[in-house]
C-alpha cells in the first residue's frame, strides 16, 4: 500500500510553570516506535518512493537502493562519492511533511561507512518556510572512516515560522561509501505553552509601538494590560503595576496607583511620573560617561545581586552626549540607588500592604549588549516585580587571574569541605588551580571555563556558584549525597588576563585534544598560514601545553558522570548547546532535558537586545546541535560519556552586565545538575 505523507496538526499543549515532563526517553532498542514515522518508505523497500536525488547521479558520485545497502528487510540507500564531493538523498521536498512550531522532532536511521579520514555521514533536518528560507538545519551525529551499522539521529524545536520540514541523508566533503537504512522522522512532543495569567497592568499614555512599551510586553508576555488611566486598578485581578508617561497632559492618576499599592500591589514608576507627584525636582544633566553611575545605597530584594557600594554604569542620552535624570531634595521613600552627586535613582517605599519602586524607564535606552548605561535598565523593576536575579552576583571589575585565583583561594579557607588543588604550571608564569567540593569517592560532575582567555564572564558565575553552595548549603542545588564536583573556572590563565582566545604560545586550548586532532585544519591566519595565533591553532600535537595537560590530569582524576565546557560571545551563536558525537546516545535526550529546564527557568527574568539580533528579546536557548569530530577538550572529556559546550553572553569589555551573566551561567549549571543527575 503507498502511504502519503501526514500532515500533522499538533494541538497546543498548555504547560504550567512547574517542572513538566520530560522528552521522551531513548528507546532501549534504539529505535522511537511508540511514535508515528512520519516518513514513506523509510525501509527503500518500496526503491525511490518518496525519496529523491538531491545531487543527481554523476561522474563523481552515485546514488542507488540496492539490496547491498540493507541493514533490514531486502533494500537499502546507498551514495557513493568517487571524489571528495558533497551527496545527498531527501524526502519531503514536496513540502507535505507539515509540523506544527515548537514541537520537538528527532530524525533518526543506520549509517554504515567505508570512508577516508576527511569528511563523514549524516542526516541532516531542513526547516523550511514556503518563501524557501531556512529556519534551521541541525545535522546528526556524524559517522566517520570505517564504521558497521551505526544509529544516530539528531533533534529540533520547530523554529517558528517554519512551514514543513526536509528529511536529508549526506554525505560531505568525503570520499567513499555510505549506506542507509530504517529511517525515522517522528514528532516526540507537540509543541509547549506556557499557561500565564495576566496579573500585570501597564499604566501609560505611550503608544503600543513605544520601545519601553514593548520591551515590557517582552519581558512579561502574556501577562501586562495595558490601560491610559489608573481608575479603580481591581486588586484581585492584578498584583503588581507599571506606571508611566511619555505626553505633558499627565495622564496617570498616581492617586489610583498608591490606593492599588496600598491594598498589597506591588508597584514601579518612572522616575519623572515619581519626580512629579511627590513635588520634587527631575534633573536631567549632560554627564560624562565614565561619571554616569548609579551606586548601590542598600542591599534590599529589590538590589538583589548587588552590595553596598557596588556600582554600574546607568545613563541615557546618544553616543557622546550621555544624560542621567536624578531626583532632587529628601524624598518620602528609601534611596536605594544614587548618582555621584547624591541625586536619587532607585526609590523605593513602603504604601500601606504594598510597595513602590521609582525607577528611569523613560530616559535610559533599551537594554543592548553594548549600551553599559542601559544593561541592566530592567533589572532592579524585575527584583521589584518578581524575581529577575536569583544566584547572579555583581563584580565591580575583572580581577587578574592572580586576584581571582586568590577569592578561590579564601573561599576554600572558609570552608572544610572545599578544597582548592595546585594542578601544575601553565605556559607562562602562572599556576593552574582547580575547586573540589564534596566527597572525592562519589561519582563527579566536571565544570570548567575560559579555555578561551577572552570568554571570561562564565569563569566568574562558577565562583560565585562556589561561593552559593558552600554558603547556602539549605538550597540543596547539588546532589553531594550521591556526587561530587569539580570545577576549572579558568583554563587559560595566560589569555584571560589578555583577553586572548589563544593561550601565550598563541595554541587555542580547546583544538589542543587528541579527537582527530591528525586530521583537523583550522583557520589561515592573514598571511595565509596556519600556525601559532592563527584563531584555531591546534598547537604541535595533542594535549602539547601545559595548560591542557594540567585539564587533562583533573579529567582522568575525576569519575566524571557528566561534564559541561563553557564557552561566549557577544552574539549570534550565544543561545546555542553542542553535544559532543563522541559521547553516549542518551546524552541527546537529556541536554534536551536539561535545555527545557533553563528556559523554563529562567523566562520572563531578563530581555536584551543582542549582537546581530534584529530585536530585544528574553534570553533563552534556541538551538541544540552536534558538534563535529574535531580535538575540542569537551569531545575528550565527554568520550562514552555524557555532557556539553554551552555558548553563552561572553567576551564584554567591563562587567556591566555580570549580574546577567552569572545568573545564567548559574542556572544553566543547575539544569544540567537536574537533567543529569
Amino acid at each position: 500500500m503507498i502511504v502519503t505523507p501526514a500532515v500533522i496538526a499538533c494541538i497546543l499543549v498548555l504547560v504550567t510553570l512547574s517542572e513538566g515532563t520530560a522528552p521522551s526517553a531513548w528507546a532501549q532498542d534504539g529505535a522511537d516506535g511508540e511514535h508515528e514515522n512520519l516518513l514513506v518508505n523509510p525501509g527503500f523497500e518500496e526503491g525511490e518512493l518518496g525519496w529523491e536525488r538531491r545531487t543527481p547521479n554523476s561522474e563523481d558520485r552515485t546514488l542507488t537502493i540496492t539490496r547491498e545497502a540493507a541493514r533490514t528487510g531486502e533494500m537499502g540507500a546507498r551514495i557513493v562519492n568517487l571524489n571528495t564531493t558533497h551527496s545527498r538523498w531527501r524526502q519531503g521536498h514536496d513540502r507535505e511533511i507539515n509540523i506544527a512550531p515548537g514541537s520537538l522532532i528527532r530524525l533518526s536511521g543506520w549509517i554504515r561507512t567505508e570512508l577516508g579520514p576527511e569528511g563523514y555521514a549524516a542526516l541532516r533536518i531542513y526547516a523550511m518556510t514556503d518563501d524557501g528560507d531556512i529556519t534551521a538545519q541541525p545535522t546528526s551525529r556524524p559517522i566517520v572512516e570505517q564504521s558497521d551499522w551505526t544509529r544516530t539521529s539528531v533533534s529540533l524545536k520547530v523554529p517558528e515560522g517554519t512551514d514543513y520540514v526536509m528529511a536529508y541523508l549526506e554525505l560531505p566533503n568525503a570520499a567513499g561509501t555510505a549506506d542507509y537504512d530504517d529511517i525515522e522522522l517522528v514528532v516526540l512532543s507537540p509543541p509547549r505553552v506556557r499557561q500565564v495569567s495576566v496579573d500585570m497592568l501597564l499604566v501609560t499614555d505611550a503608544p503600543e509601538d513605544h520601545e519601553t512599551v514593548r520591551s515590557l510586553h517582552t519581558l512579561y508576555p502574556g501577562r501586562m494590560d495595558t490601560v491610559s488611566t489608573a481608575e479603580g486598578i481591581d486588586p484581585e485581578k492584578y498584583r503588581s503595576a507599571i506606571a508611566l508617561e511619555r505626553g505633558d497632559e499627565h495622564a496617570v492618576d498616581m492617586d489610583a496607583v498608591e490606593a492599588f499599592a496600598a491594598t498589597g500591589g506591588r508597584v514601579v514608576v518612572d522616575l519623572a511620573l515619581y519626580a512629579r507627584a511627590r513635588d520634587l525636582v527631575l534633573r536631567e544633566e549632560a554627564v560624562d560617561p565614565d561619571d554616569a553611575l548609579l551606586r548601590i545605597a542598600v542591599e534590599h530584594p529589590v538590589t538583589r545581586g548587588f552590595r553596598t557600594g557596588d556600582t554600574i554604569p546607568w545613563h541615557g542620552g546618544e553616543r557622546g552626549a550621555a544624560m542621567t535624570r536624578s531626583v532632587a531634595g529628601e524624598v518620602p521613600g528609601i534611596v536605594m540607588g544614587e548618582a555621584a552627586d547624591g541625586g536619587a535613582l532607585l526609590i523605593f517605599e513602603e504604601i500601606g500592604e504594598g510597595s513602590l519602586l521609582a525607577t528611569d524607564l523613560t530616559g535610559l535606552l533599551e537594554p543592548a549588549w553594548n549600551q553599559p548605561g542601559s544593561f541592566n535598565k530592567y533589572l532592579f523593576a524585575g527584583n521589584m516585580l518578581g524575581e529577575s536575579v536569583r544566584y547572579g552576583r555583581h563584580f565591580e571589575r575583572k580581577l587578574t587571574y592572580a586576584e581571582f585565583m586568590d577569592k578561590m583561594r579564601e573561599l576554600a579557607d572558609r570552608h572544610d569541605a572545599m578544597q582548592m588543588r595546585d594542578e601544575g604550571p601553565a605556559e607562562d608564569d602562572n599556576r593552574m588551580y582547580s575547586l573540589t567540593i564534596g566527597d572525592e569517592e562519589k561519582p563527579a560532575f566536571f565544570v570548567y571555563a575560559a579555555a578561551h582567555g577572552s570568554e571570561w564572564e562564565p569563569a566568574y558565575g562558577l565562583l560565585a556558584l562556589a561561593e552559593r553552595l558552600m554558603e547556602r548549603p539549605e538550597e540543596a542545588l547539588f546532589d553531594f549525597d550521591r556526587y561530587h564536583l569539580v570545577m576549572m573556572p579558568i583554563v587559560n590563565p595566560w589569555g584571560y588576563d589578555n583577553r586572548r582566545r589563544q593561550n601565550i604560545n598563541g595554541v587555542d586550548l580547546n583544538r589542543n585534544a587528541d579527537e582527530r586532532w591528525e586530521y583537523y585544519e583550522g583557520r589561515e591566519n592573514e598571511d595565509g598560514v596556519y600556525g601559532p595565533f592563527s584563531y584555531d591553532w591546534k598547537g604541535e600535537s595533542p594535549f602539547s601545553e601545559l595548560e591542557t595537560q594540567a585539564w587533562k590530569r583533573v579529567l582522568d582524576r575525576t569519575r566524571a558522570r557528566a561534564v559541561l565546557d563553557f564557552h561566549g560571545n557577544q552574539g549570534g551563536y550565544n543561545r546555542l548547546i553542542i553535544i559532543q558525537p563522541t559521547a553516549l546516545p542518551e546524552n541527546e535526550d537529556l541536554a534536551h532535558e536539561a535545555v527545557r529546564r533553563f528556559n523554563q527557568t529562567f523566562a520572563d527574568r531578563y530581555v536584551l537586545l543582542q549582537s546581530g539580533a534584529p530585536e530585544l528579546d528574553q534570553y533563552d536557548i534556541n538551538s541544540i546541535r552536534w558538534g563535529s569530530l574535531r580535538p575540542t577538550l569537551t569531545t575528550t572529556a565527554a568520550r562514552s560519556g555524557l555532557g556539553f559546550l554551552k555558548e553563552a553572553p561572553a567576551g564584554y569589555r567591563g562587567t556591566h552586565g555580570i549580574v546577567f551573566q552569572t545568573d545564567l551561567t548559574i542556572e544553566i549549571c543547575l539544569a544540567f545538575f537536574r537533567a543529569y543527575e
